[in-house]
């Protein structure tokens, strides 16, 4: 019984690792994707693939046979908040889209409102 516990948590270390490996790849991605947009100018976004880092952190740390199960789940927002691909990408993405909603109803409003008072 104990030689299948160990078998299991060997398992479970040989599908995290790879997983973490892969979050840390697509996080880095990001970051040289950013600093790349930067140093040449470019309004470029994150890696076409944005949320696969984020997710696969997310998972190799809820598989992870270190840590208990309550202690890892403390800690799972922390791949999805260190790649810029995943949760910063998709909120900054949310709040564009709401302003150029709401820019575009307010400005509407404002030009009808002004087209009516200059009449």
């Amino acid at each position: 019984m104990n030689t299948i516990i160990n078998l299991f948590e060997i398992a479970r270390w040989m599908i995290a690792i790879p997983l973490l490996i892969i979050s840390l790849y697509f996080t880095l991605t990001n970051f040289r994707f950013l600093l790349e947009n930067f140093r040449l100018g470019l309004n470029a976004g994150p890696a076409p693939m944005t949320i696969v880092g984020g997710l696969a952190g997310c998972l190799g740390l809820l598989i992870l046979p270190y840590m208990e199960f309550a202690d890892r789940l403390a800690f799972i927002w922390v791949p999805l908040i260190l790649d810029l691909g995943s949760l910063p990408f998709y909120i900054s993405l949310l709040v564009l889209t709401l302003s150029r909603v709401l820019g575009m109803r307010l400005f509407k409003n404002h030009r009808d409102y002004q087209a009516g008072r200059n009449t």
